[in-house]
C-alpha cells in the first residue's frame, strides 16, 4: 500500500537493532530495578515475562503489521486507512511526539552532563555529593541549555544522514555497546560482597506478592518499556520492506528489549543491597543513589562512565524516532530531511525551555505526554489493526495464507481484549502520579 520511493532498512539486522534502540531507553536502568524492588523482585518479573507474550509482543505485531501495510509515518496513516478524522488522528500524534520528545531530551541532557562529570573526575572530587551535583545541575538553566542543545545537535545529525547511513548506522553502533557495558557492570555488581542477597531477591519469587497492584505495574512497564503507542514504533515499522518479518521483528525486539531489563537489574539491585538503600525511581536512582554508590567503588570512576556512557546512548536512539516522525511528515510538503531535521531540532530546543527552567513542568509534561496521550496514541493503531483494516489484509501482510486457530485467538485479542487493557494501563498511571 505504501510507496515504492520510500527508504527502507538494508536488513532484518539492521531493523531489529533499530527497534531495540526504540525500546531501550532510561526506563530500562531507572524505572524496571525500581519495580522489581516495590513489587517482590522475582515475583513482578514472573508476571512481566508472562505479560509479554499476552500484551507486549501482540502490541508490536499490530504496530509494525499497521505500519507496513500503509508505508507512511503516522501524520498520514490513518487518512489513507479510512480512519474518521484521520488527519485529526495524525495531526494529535505528530504534536504528542512533539512534545514527549521535548522534556525526554533535556534529561538526555543530565545523562550527557554525568557522563562529563564522570570522565573529568569532578563527580568523584572530595568536598562534592551526589545531591549537591545534581541540585547544582537543576538549578543552572544555562548548563542545562547547553547540554539539552548538545543532544539536539546529536540527534539532527543521526536523522539527516537518513535511514540507512544514519538511524540504522548508529543502531548498529550503539546497541551492542550498550549491551556489553550492562553486563560489564552487571558482573562487577554481583562480584562485591552482600550482592548476594540482592541476586536471590531478584531471582526467587513469593507469590503471596501477587496483587492487581502487580499485574498492573507490570502491564505499565511493558507498554512504557517497548515505546508501544508512542508511534516511535510506527515510524521505524514504515519503513520494512517486504522481506523483514513483522512477527520475527516484534518478537526480537521484545526479546531484547527484556533482556536489556533483565541485565539492568541484575546491575542495579545487587548495588542497592550491598550498600543498603532503597532502589528509588526515575532521576533520584540515577542522579543522586547510582552517583552516591559510585563514589565509595572501587573503580566506580570506571564504572561510573560505563554506565553514563551506556544511558546515552540508550537515550538517544529512543529519542531519535520522535525526530523522524516530524521529518516524515514534512516529507509529505516537499521539505527535505536535512532541513526538517533542523527545523525539529530548533522546535525541540524551544519546547524544551519549560522543562528546563522548572522540575514540575517537565514532570507535568511526564503526565500529559508519556502517562495520558501515548496510551490514547496506542489505541488508534489497536483499533486501526482490529476494525479498519481487516483480517483478510493483515493475514496477507503477515504472510499468513489461512485463518489458523492461533490466528484468531492473537486477532481477537488484539480486537477486544487490548483496548481494555490500554484503558486500564492508562488509569494506573494517573492513580500512581497521584498517589
Amino acid at each position: 500500500m505504501g510507496g515504492s520511493s520510500r527508504e527502507t532498512w538494508s536488513s532484518q539486522l539492521g531493523l531489529v537493532l533499530s527497534l531495540i534502540g526504540v525500546a531501550v531507553g532510561l526506563g530500562n536502568v531507572w524505572r524496571f530495578p525500581y519495580m522489581l524492588g516495590m513489587f517482590g523482585g522475582a515475583t513482578f518479573l514472573v508476571i512481566y515475562l508472562v505479560l509479554i507474550f499476552a500484551l507486549g509482543i501482540p502490541g508490536l505485531i499490530a504496530e509494525l503489521t499497521i505500519a507496513r501495510y500503509v508505508g507512511v509515518g503516522p501524520f498520514t496513516a490513518f487518512m489513507k486507512l479510512g480512519m474518521p478524522g484521520g488527519r485529526v488522528i495524525g495531526t494529535i500524534l505528530l504534536i504528542t511526539a512533539l512534545a514527549a520528545v521535548s522534556y525526554y531530551l533535556v534529561v538526555i541532557g543530565w545523562v550527557l552532563w554525568y557522563l562529563i562529570l564522570s570522565v573529568s573526575g569532578v563527580l568523584f572530587e572530595g568536598g562534592v555529593t551526589a545531591v549537591s551535583v545534581f541540585e547544582g545541575l537543576i538549578t543552572s538553566p544555562i548548563l542545562q541549555l547547553v547540554a539539552h542543545v548538545s543532544v539536539v545537535t546529536f540527534c539532527v545529525l543521526i536523522v539527516s544522514g537518513g535511514i540507512r547511513r544514519g538511524v540504522e548506522l548508529a543502531s548498529r553502533f550503539m546497541m551492542p555497546v550498550v549491551y556489553v557495558i550492562l553486563v560489564v557492570v552487571a558482573v562487577y555488581a554481583l562480584s562485591l560482597p552482600g550482592a548476594g542477597d540482592g541476586l536471590v531477591f531478584y531471582l526467587r519469587p513469593d507469590l503471596s506478592r501477587v496483587s492487581g497492584s502487580t499485574i498492573l505495574a507490570a502491564m505499565g512497564q511493558i507498554f512504557f518499556s517497548l515505546g508501544l503507542g508512542s508511534t516511535w514504533i510506527f515510524i521505524y515499522g514504515s519503513y520494512m520492506s517486504r522481506r523483514q518479518g513483522v512477527v520475527r521483528s516484534a518478537v526480537y525486539t521484545a526479546f531484547g528489549d527484556t533482556v536489556a531489563s533483565f541485565i539492568a537489574g541484575l546491575a542495579i539491585l545487587p548495588l542497592t543491597f550491598v550498600f543498603n538503600v532503597s532502589p528509588s525511581s526515575g532521576p533520584p536512582l540515577m542522579f543522586i543513589t547510582l552517583p552516591e554508590i559510585f563514589r565509595q567503588l572501587p573503580y566506580g570512576r570506571l564504572i561510573s562512565v560505563l554506565l553514563f556512557t551506556a544511558l546515552l546512548f540508550a537515550a538517544l536512539l529512543s529519542a531519535i524516532p520522535g525526530f523522524e516522525i516530524f521529518v516524515d511528515a514534512l516529507g509529505n510538503y516537499g521539505v527535505s530531511r536535512r532541513k526538517a531535521a533542523v527545523l525539529m531540532g530548533v522546535a525541540e530546543v524551544v519546547l524544551g525551555i519549560p522543562s528546563i527552567l522548572s522540575l514540575d513542568i517537565l514532570l507535568y509534561n511526564d503526565l500529559v505526554w508519556g502517562s495520558t496521550m501515548l496510551p490514547i496514541a496506542s489505541l488508534f493503531s489497536i483499533i486501526a489493526f482490529g476494525w479498519f483494516v481487516g483480517s483478510t489484509k493483515i493475514l496477507k501482510e503477515l504472510g499468513i495464507e489461512r485463518e489458523s486457530t492461533t490466528w484468531k485467538v492473537l486477532y481477537y485479542w488484539v480486537r477486544l481484549a487490548m483496548p481494555i487493557m490500554v484503558i486500564l494501563i492508562l488509569i494506573y498511571g494517573w492513580i500512581s502520579f497521584f498517589t
